[in-house]
């Protein structure tokens, strides 16, 4: 398809009057004084048309005396040289900055050069690529306990916290969570711990929490209208469905409870007073397992890589839960498509061979990273807000990993998006071991694909997706399988359909 901005032909910008490097006419143009019947017969009739009238001086300057022409031609030179000068001055870096480049930010799966992002503020310089960050940042470079940290690393400290939202009496469940993480990376960077309940903290929690850590401990109690049924629930239509999801086996359908704590940590735990001073969380819940040393600062990471969303585990989701999300989210597409991100990537968490569908796959939200500037920000907000009034939370059993992977595949760019492979972990039956580890790892490593359809068995009748969560999620060459490998082949003879890619499951 054509253009309509076209490039100007040599003959169009030769000086005027002079020949063009193509002989033959040139084409009259609808402005030109020298096509008119009036100025032929007032030059010669014909004989000139194809002659460019005489050159014109512009309506002041030909009015001037040379010399006056002349000076004014310098002074605007000098205009000239000092505005170029100034231009310089202002977007040449510092000298302590030349040489430095800047890579794109990436993420496990993106390439290096996706967009580069921009810089942040002047307490800490921009690291776009998460790689060499790790490279550099490693050994625990910026352990409050290590004898280089400085006032200026203190002063640069993100403003960061570990949560928990947690009751009394899982007291010995979250003291095997936070005893762990201390030993393997808290007791080295001091970041507070901030605990939630729906009711207050008795004093022995208090003093069994907080002497397992030399960091500040907040004890905080959840607003009762961020734990309690909306008015706009119908009460009768969520018995109901109380009922109904605690019959058909989806797990912990039939808790009241266990709806509030999904909604609350869908939309209401970045709102809570007491984070508003902070820009960054690490979720943490009782009875977890951390089996690696962390030798670098978390949250320096996220922050300085501009990553909004970290994750350890993206696994396959109980569609039961949330048969509506899909088409609630779609419809909030629709009504707001100015608030999607122009680089989001919701292509992995469509199914190509079921309508393009939710293919139900989540990040493991039990373990999230992130950034509360993102969940406070209007597109998150708005999103939950939609699905909240929807009523999913009570008619239905939304939960909160479903919905932040859809809220930041929506309004992140991939690349803001990061797989902390290097962090073991596990949840009840989910868990996740890195390969080649063992010089910091107290466990066996796990197969990429070992946690995908856990929550959701091969024999469930559920639709899968053609390739593991996580694999989607990855994309490129952990997605290309072997030549001579059929799906429905290996599962007539008894697999489950998911041995056939290229590179091995203990090479990422």
């Amino acid at each position: 398809m054509p253009s309509k901005f076209t490039l100007a032909s040599p003959e169009t910008l030769s000086p005027p009057g002079s020949a063009p490097s193509t002989p033959g006419p040139a084409t009259p143009s609808p402005y030109d004084t020298s096509t008119t019947p009036q100025w032929r017969a007032a030059n010669g009739g014909g004989a000139l048309y194809n002659q460019a009238p005489p050159p014109q001086r512009s309506s002041l300057s030909r009015y001037l005396a040379s010399k006056t022409r002349i000076w004014q031609s310098r002074r605007s030179l000098a205009v000239i040289l000092v505005l170029a000068t100034a231009l310089f001055v202002l977007i040449t870096p510092p000298p302590s900055r030349w040489g430095s480049k800047v890579p794109a930010a990436v993420g496990l799966g993106t390439t290096p050069d996706s967009v580069a992002a921009s810089g942040s503020g002047a307490q800490h310089a921009m690291h776009a690529d998460p790689y060499k960050w790790l490279e550099e940042n490693g050994n625990n470079r910026h352990a409050v306990t290590g004898p280089g940290f400085t006032k200026l690393m203190q002063s640069s400290k993100p403003k960061a916290a570990l949560i928990s939202l947690v009751r009394n009496q899982e007291l010995d469940g979250i003291i095997q969570s936070m005893s762990q993480l201390e030993r393997r990376w808290n007791h080295k960077y001091h970041y507070p711990w901030i605990f939630f309940n729906d009711e207050p903290f008795n004093d022995e929690f208090k003093a069994a929490t907080q002497n397992l850590t030399s960091a500040r401990c907040y004890y905080e109690v959840v607003p009762d209208d961020h734990w309690s049924l909306p008015d706009w629930v119908d009460e009768g239509r969520f018995m109901n469905s109380l009922e109904y999801l605690g019959a058909i086996g989806v797990g912990k359908g039939w808790m009241i409870s266990y709806r509030h704590m999904c909604r609350w940590n869908s939309g209401f735990f970045y709102k809570h007073p007491r984070l508003m001073e902070f820009d960054f969380y690490w979720r943490v819940e009782p009875d977890v397992h951390f089996m690696c040393d962390i030798n670098y600062d978390v949250f320096r990471f996220v922050r300085d890589n501009k990553i909004k969303y970290g994750f350890t585990m993206n696994i396959l989701d109980d569609a039961r839960s949330f048969p509506s999300l899909w088409s609630r989210t779609m419809s909030f597409i629709n009504a707001h498509p100015d608030l999607v991100h122009p680089e989001a990537d919701l292509d992995w968490l469509l199914d190509p061979f079921n309508g393009g569908d939710y293919n139900n796959c989540q990040f493991f939200s039990n373990f999230e990273v992130g950034d509360l500037r993102f969940f406070r920000g209007e597109a998150n907000e708005k999103y939950f807000r939609w699905l909240d009034r929807g009523g999913g939370f009570y008619y239905e059993r939304f939960g909160d990993a479903p919905i932040h992977t859809l809220s930041v595949a929506m309004f992140v760019p991939k690349r803001e998006i990061w797989y902390f492979k290097d962090i073991g972990y596990q949840h009840d039956i989910n868990r996740h071991c890195p390969p080649n580890a063992s010089d910091r790892c107290d466990c066996e490593p796990t197969n990429l694909d070992e946690n995908f359809y856990k929550l959701v068995p091969l024999e469930s009748p559920q639709k899968k997706p053609a390739d593991t969560c996580i694999r989607q999620f990855l994309g490129g060459e952990y997605l290309e399988k072997r030549p001579d490998w059929n799906q429905e082949n290996e599962r007539a003879f008894g697999g489950d359909g998911y041995h056939g890619y290229v590179k091995d499951g203990f090479d990422y």
